[in-house]
């Protein structure tokens, strides 16, 4: 024991109702830890899945640009986009378990898919390609917000698995520790007192 501790039957009670607390805390981290497990084993498996996406539609959307390109020429595309506005994002939080993230949103998506370039210029790919640079960007944003999740989870999962392994294997052991040593002692204190007793009874007999 690291402290020294009054064997009294009033300590003894108050270890109790401290040893009840520290298992319920215990018990609510520990069911924390594991929904952030899953939280945060969810959030990486969706990245995976939008990390292929990325890789797959980029060198696609490309493809369909430099057709593009090479039909209408390069002077031309950059005076079709000239006018479209630039992409804007909003940034806004989210508590996930105690745990705040940033969201990011495509403000002015609308805008910009309704800004119309590709009919005048008569070229199906650059139609094409601004599509797929659409879903591209979506899935970008959504990649650094998961990716942040991710993150902000792996260090909260640290942080609680600390909280409960001291719990579990220092707090608590510590306080059924000193309920022992008390129980012991006050049983040596009855027995020690019985025996008393029991040799008094003979004394005046």
């Amino acid at each position: 024991m690291k402290k020294k501790i009054n064997p009294t039957r009033q300590e003894l009670l108050r270890l109790k109702k401290q040893h009840k607390v520290a298992q319920s805390g215990h018990d609510l981290l520990k069911n924390k830890l594991d929904s952030l497990i899953q939280e945060f084993l969810s959030h990486v498996k969706e990245l995976q899945k939008i990390r292929k996406e990325i890789e797959t539609k980029t060198p696609e959307m490309l493809m369909d640009y430099l057709k593009a390109e090479n039909n209408l020429g390069k002077n031309e595309i950059d005076a079709l986009v000239a006018h479209i506005p630039e992409a804007e994002l909003e940034k806004y939080d989210q508590n996930i378990m105690g745990v705040r993230v940033e969201e990011y949103e495509f403000k002015n998506k609308k805008e910009i898919q309704e800004t119309p370039f590709s009919n005048k210029a008569g070229d199906y790919n650059l139609e094409k390609s601004q599509r797929k640079a659409f879903e591209i960007l979506d899935s970008i944003i959504e990649y650094a917000t998961l990716e942040q999740k991710i993150k902000l989870l792996a260090k909260e999962i640290e942080n609680t698995r600390r909280r409960v392994n001291s719990l579990e294997h220092v707090y608590i052991p510590e306080i059924e520790e000193a309920q022992k040593y008390i129980t012991q002692k006050l049983e040596e204190k009855e027995r020690f007192e019985r025996t008393v007793l029991m040799k008094l009874k003979d004394f005046l007999k």
